[in-house]
């Protein structure tokens, strides 16, 4: 186990509180919850990748074309680095 400390405004403690009591919890279960719940929320956002809309369509049309060559050392390098962050994920 470990502690985290914390000085935050009364109004916001006694807000948290009174969340936690709605709930029948703790203060400190709360806390976690609630703070387990941003961390993965946040780390699953930045494992997206974005695209725009002309990108996704560069990408759709790539993935369809028939001829299929060696991929190039860049892209088996993304692809590398891909596989990394969706395992640590």
């Amino acid at each position: 186990m470990s502690r985290i400390d914390a000085r935050i405004p009364l109004a916001v403690r006694d807000t948290i509180d009174r969340a936690a009591a709605l709930q029948g919890r703790t203060r400190t279960d709360f806390l976690i919850e609630a703070a387990l719940e941003k961390a993965e929320r946040v780390i699953a956002e930045q494992s997206l990748i974005r695209l725009t809309l002309r990108d996704q369509e560069l990408l759709a049309k790539a993935l369809t074309e028939e001829n299929v060559s060696e991929p190039s050392p860049f892209l088996k390098s993304l692809t590398s680095e891909y596989c990394e962050r969706v395992t640590r994920a």
